[in-house]
């Protein structure tokens, strides 16, 4: 009977266990790979630099993952609101991996914002996780800084968007 119930604990807490994902983040500006630290703006010189994360960010942004169910989503994810857009309209763009094979794509317009734009439920839950992402992101001073080098190359951006 012990070994019963110690293979059923074993077994429980193997279950329970959150698994690791990986981030990659692009948007019109910037990617970035949060596993690998990875942060390029193609655009600005090919700069490319290096954000560090430590271990409690990393397992934050994994349980943020978790809270809001992205973990569950497969396939292409378009959070786009239902009212007519102002073209251009770029998009925030969120890949969730597991090792190498991704699970599911984000993508995230930038025009739609929680007040005015109509998202069902589920739009409105990746929306949220988007925000959170970027609270974690910006409380990191590596990737505040590379947002510091962001603005400087903005300043002189000579892309053209039709």
């Amino acid at each position: 009977k012990n070994i019963y119930l110690i293979l059923a604990v074993f077994f429980l807490i193997s279950c329970s266990k959150e698994e690791k994902y990986n981030l990659d983040i692009s948007t019109v500006n910037y990617n970035l790979n949060v596993e690998t630290g990875e942060f390029k703006i193609d655009w600005y010189k090919n700069y490319k630099s290096n954000i560090s994360f430590s271990k409690n960010e990393k397992e934050r942004l994994n349980k943020l993952i978790y809270k809001y169910s992205i973990e569950n989503l497969k396939g292409d994810n378009y959070v786009l609101g239902k009212e007519t857009l102002i073209m251009p309209n770029f998009n925030d763009e969120i890949t969730l991996k597991k090792g190498n094979q991704i699970k599911s794509k984000i993508f995230i317009s930038t025009q739609v914002n929680l007040n005015n734009s109509k998202l069902n439920e589920r739009e409105i839950e990746i929306f949220k996780f988007k925000q959170e992402l970027f609270a974690l992101l910006n409380k990191n001073k590596d990737f505040e800084k590379n947002m510091d080098t962001l603005k400087i190359a903005k300043k002189s951006d000579k892309r053209l968007f039709l």
